[in-house]
């Protein structure tokens, strides 16, 4: 897989996840993911959970995108409310 993680940056609204992304047709150094509509984490989780859990969702709703044919050329903007359910 041709997606690399380049920053994570956590936030109240949104999570912002940097991405260099070169697969087939898609070739970007940076391409910026925010997610919104995050719910609260599990209380238990570290920080280091949360952001590999959000990794996990950003890259594979990316390739989903991506798969599609339908990867947005400057950035996109993710739904959150799933993210928590994804086994890290």
């Amino acid at each position: 897989m041709a997606i690399e993680i380049l920053e994570v940056e956590t936030g109240d609204e949104a999570w912002r996840v940097d991405l260099k992304v070169y697969e087939g047709v898609y070739k970007k150094d940076r391409y910026a993911v925010r997610v919104v509509d995050i719910p609260r984490p599990p209380a238990e989780w570290t920080l280091d959970q949360q952001k590999a859990a959000m990794t996990d969702y950003v890259r594979h709703e990316v390739t989903q995108h991506m798969r599609r044919g339908s990867l947005p050329p400057t950035g996109m903007q993710l739904d959150g409310q799933k993210v928590w359910q994804r086994e890290i």
